[in-house]
């Protein structure tokens, strides 16, 4: 397959640019089932970086989709873009592992071998005997993406290759990726290292990095470890699902006040517009150190949110937002439900401090969670097969 001609719009964090960016991008979601996984030119959307942080909606993707073609036409795009909502769903269900990966990575700073370490520093810094990790390593570390193929690869080499932690390498991701969010970064490497599908584990071939490059990377014979087995199971991808917390849609409420956060800098309905609004800003992602690029995008997003509602108060901990509440007489606060992460985490602490002071933070969802976060209980062809139905009739 030759190189694709078409260019990609600067990435911004706006939401005009992401809209702009989806309207643009007619041929490259007609061509997505054949083009999707060469990894030079233009054969994907680049949009996850908006959807990450909600600057555009997947309602807004899907639609803009089915204006392309019939679903038959646009499925392989629909289905792409509902794995990031599959992860999200999953990781809801069952929090804990989203946790035990920040536990592993605590107790892995302590105790990593000094031999591991020293080929630890050398991947992140892309000084390996491989040339087309190290270009990978460049790439994320100066644009914040990665084709998804390239990311697979990467992970793949990381953990069967080099032989190194695969939760240390999702955290590179995560502190590096503009689209990173805990729920697919976690999942996903977890699946290339067989452990979120047991016994079933993603191996990067050198003719497979030959084709999908065109080329430009042909792996020498016995670079890559072709031959390795799963990671041993650790039994998280078994833990029963718990029926996460869902609703009211958030245009179906009006709050007194609203906070804002990171994880959801889309519009607001019209029921949350004219009220007082404070910005919870979460900065503490304990075993994270989010690269320059990542937190470039959270501030441009979040201002661009801010600039979208008006009047914002900036509030950096719990008692920032308590005496916001408490000088604009608030007694409850809406906000979009941040989702396992770091954001959930501290807004999980922010909720019992303010209700020891008698306000009460509300939660609400956009609708596209409440419809597909209940599929997403087993695999993703089961939580795929639901979901296609549902879109099948919009």
């Amino acid at each position: 397959m030759a190189e694709s001609g078409r260019s990609l719009t600067a990435l911004v964090p706006t939401r005009t640019q992401g809209l702009r960016q989806l309207n643009d991008l007619a041929e490259v979601i007609g061509d997505y089932a054949t083009s999707r996984n060469y990894a030079d030119g233009m054969t994907t959307s680049r949009l996850s970086p908006y959807i990450r942080r909600r600057l555009i909606l997947e309602e807004e993707v899907l639609e803009f989709a089915r204006t392309v073609g019939g679903f038959a036409r646009i499925e392989k795009f629909a289905q792409e873009v509902v794995w990031r909502t599959y992860w999200k769903g999953w990781l809801e269900a069952r929090s804990s592992v989203w946790k035990a990966y920040l536990t592993q990575l605590r107790t892995l700073d302590e105790t990593l071998p000094g031999a591991d370490q020293d080929r630890l520093v050398c991947a992140i810094a892309g000084k390996t005997d491989l040339p087309y990790f190290n270009a990978w390593c460049d790439e994320l570390t100066s644009t914040g993406y990665l084709h998804n193929h390239v990311r697979m690869w990467f992970a793949s080499v990381w953990i069967f290759t080099f032989r190194l932690p695969w939760e240390m390498g999702a955290r590179f991701f995560l502190d590096h990726l503009l689209d990173g969010d805990p729920a697919s970064n976690t999942l996903s490497w977890r699946w290339v290292a067989g452990l979120q599908t047991p016994g079933k584990h993603y191996l990067a071939r050198a003719d497979n990095i030959a084709k999908y490059t065109n080329g430009r990377w042909v792996p020498k014979p016995g670079e890559l470890d072709e031959s390795a087995h799963s990671l041993r199971d650790d039994g998280l991808a078994r833990i029963p699902a718990v029926k996460p917390p869902l609703g009211p849609d958030a245009s179906q409420i009006q709050p007194r006040a609203v906070l804002l956060h990171d994880e959801d800098c889309g519009p607001l309905p019209d029921s949350w517009a004219a009220v007082p609004a404070v910005r919870f800003v979460v900065t503490d992602r304990p075993q994270h150190c989010p690269g320059k690029l990542v937190e470039e995008w959270i501030a441009g997003a979040t201002a661009d949110a801010d600039a979208r509602v008006g009047t914002v108060t900036l509030a950096r901990s719990a008692a920032e937002v308590i005496d916001w509440c408490r000088v604009n007489g608030v007694v409850e606060v809406g906000a979009f439900r941040p989702l396992t992460g770091f954001v959930g985490d501290a807004l999980a602490v922010l909720t019992t401090g303010l209700a020891t002071t008698g306000i009460q933070l509300r939660f609400a969802d956009r609708g596209h969670d409440i419809t597909f976060f209940p599929m997403a209980t087993r695999g993703f062809f089961p939580f795929w097969e639901a979901a296609s139905v549902t879109l099948r009739r919009r």
